[in-house]
């Protein structure tokens, strides 16, 4: 649980970072080209698709009845295999505004996104006290399990960044946030009421459905998923070697 509130203070740490950076410097992470959504229920119909295939590729995988095989290569062949149908939309948008990336400063926007991630860091470690494990994560997390979380985390930024860019364009964020939380609630609320109805667990998944809004609002008022990524791929080394 002490890890869990941690990671819980870094990633609110960081959303109130965007937001007042967007507030108060607006030009400090460079924002994506505004995305201008044309006939939006087709095109929210060709990413429901991708996601669908990419569902069914993963489960294909999992049964071992596409590309069966063990070690880093196969692993990150099959992670490259379920991205592909997302990686075919985004293609066909012809845009990098489509996933939220900015036409230019890149390399400022993982700046930005280093330093995030350093302060989510700080954030987590200040809320948990466990300042002594930090010289020892590097040894925690092997090669293998750090290329593929890497992978993971791109392909699930290029995800949320594709979602985000085409229901906050083609309807209102207020849209996709609530088919952000409802999706969220659906996803957790059978394991935590495995252990039954009580009051840690309606907090627990309020926190849940709050935090994941209050990240996708952070990163769409910045316009921008790849100061995101950095923060995103650090917490989640973090979560896999502290487990």
């Amino acid at each position: 649980m002490t890890q869990y509130l941690g990671i819980i203070t870094a990633y609110s740490a960081v959303a109130i970072l965007a937001w007042l950076a967007a507030l108060l410097y607006p030009r400090l992470i460079p924002a994506s080209a505004p995305y201008v959504v044309d006939r939006r229920w087709r095109q929210a119909g060709f990413f429901l698709a991708a996601l669908v295939a990419s569902l069914a590729l993963a489960a294909l995988i999992r049964r071992d009845m596409l590309l069966p095989g063990d070690g880093l290569a196969a692993e990150l062949l099959n992670l490259l295999v379920v991205t592909t149908p997302v990686l075919v939309y985004v293609a066909a948008q012809r845009s990098g505004a489509a996933i939220l990336v900015p036409r230019t400063n890149h390399l400022r926007s993982l700046s930005i996104g280093v330093i995030a991630a350093s302060l989510a860091l700080a954030a987590y470690f200040s809320a948990t006290g466990r300042w002594a494990e930090i010289l020892t994560l590097g040894q925690s997390v092997s090669w293998d399990d750090a290329h593929t979380i890497t992978l993971r985390t791109l392909q699930r930024c290029l995800i949320a960044a594709a979602f985000l860019a085409l229901v906050a364009g083609g309807w209102s964020i207020r849209v996709a946030l609530g088919i952000a939380t409802v999706a969220t609630a659906a996803v957790h609320v059978p394991s935590l009421l495995s252990d039954g109805y009580t009051a840690g667990w309606l907090a627990m998944l309020v926190m849940h459905v709050a935090l994941v809004a209050g990240l996708l609002s952070a990163i769409h008022v910045t316009r921008n998923i790849v100061w995101f990524w950095p923060v995103f791929l650090t917490l989640n080394l973090l979560q896999f070697a502290t487990a």
